[in-house]
């Protein structure tokens, strides 16, 4: 056998770098190519039971359980962040000019969803602590080669999942101005929560990390919406883990091809001694970009 097969091999039969606990052969490296596919929420699939008035998702007719204590930030994303330590939050609208305020997990949840509601969107809650955890990891092993992968469509959809809740709970502002919720693309929420695919081709995730960037790791999450003309939030600026990202709800009117990566397929994170790759998956019919290669410059200094 040769060392080409030999490799292939033990990629095929080692575990699926998704985290599923399969191996990579039984769950994403089909026919020598890697594809996670999106999670399937079936949100429009959920049997008719009743409309809870504080679930933003009562419109499906389908709410159950009662209402639910929603993490903004996914539970195990803030894990993930956190490993352990002190969970700090700022910039909120409620807090003052420069305040920063300890908070547990539970401190900044809101009753947002319905229990139903809530535990359909799970699966998107993973993918999230997913990404989180394989950019940590990448950070932080230095000698060691490193693949994981996750669903790009999902990241996509925790991010406007995790938009629309700062949204409706009033934690979503700017400067100490707090907006008053109302997305871009109200009519088409569901409908993008649910199907990766309804998404328009220009709107979802851009990567704003060039190409030989300095990657710092900061084990954080900000979040910062961008209005259009009529004060609706029509996108929001990401950082996770130190890396920066633009997720567009609608097409840009103007962008240059140069500012921003749409849809890169892969964030690639160079150490001395190793290379970390971190795909995100596309289902096919859809436009993407290319790899994005960065090189590890250490963490960021404390408070930084």
């Amino acid at each position: 056998m040769g060392e080409a097969r030999r490799r292939r091999k033990a990629i095929e039969e080692g575990p699926c770098p998704c985290g599923s606990g399969k191996a990579s052969n039984t769950c994403c490296y089909q026919d020598r190519l890697w594809h996670k596919p999106p999670a399937s929420l079936g949100l429009r699939a959920l049997p008719a039971k009743t409309e809870v008035a504080r679930c933003y998702l009562r419109e499906l007719g389908s709410c159950d359980g009662g209402i639910s204590a929603e993490h903004l930030i996914s539970r195990g994303v803030v894990q993930e962040l956190t490993k352990g330590g002190e969970f700090s939050v700022s910039g909120l609208p409620w807090l003052d000019d420069g305040e920063t305020r300890i908070l547990s997990p539970e401190g900044i949840t809101a009753n947002c969803l319905c229990r139903q509601h809530n535990s359909a969107l799970s699966p998107l809650d993973s993918a999230a602590k997913q990404f989180f955890s394989s950019l940590s990891v990448s950070f932080d092993e230095t000698t060691t080669q490193i693949r994981s992968i996750v669903s790009g469509h999902d990241l996509e959809r925790w991010l406007l999942k995790t938009l629309r809740a700062f949204a409706v709970s009033g934690n979503l502002g700017m400067g100490r101005q707090r907006l008053h919720g109302q997305l871009s693309i109200e009519a088409a929420l569901v409908e993008m929560l649910d199907d990766p695919l309804s998404w328009p081709d220009g709107a979802g995730l851009y990567c704003t990390m060039r190409p030989g960037d300095l990657a710092t790791k900061r084990p954080r999450f900000r979040l910062q919406p961008l209005t259009n003309d009529c004060g609706e939030v029509a996108a929001i600026a990401v950082e996770m883990m130190g890396l920066t990202f633009v997720l567009r709800l609608e097409p840009p009117e103007n962008i240059r091809p140069e500012e921003a990566m749409y849809r890169p397929s892969e964030l690639v994170i160079h150490h001395p001694t190793a290379v970390h790759f971190c795909l995100l998956s596309w289902d096919r019919g859809v436009r993407i970009g290319g790899a994005i290669t960065m090189h590890y410059a250490g963490p960021a200094p404390a408070g930084a």
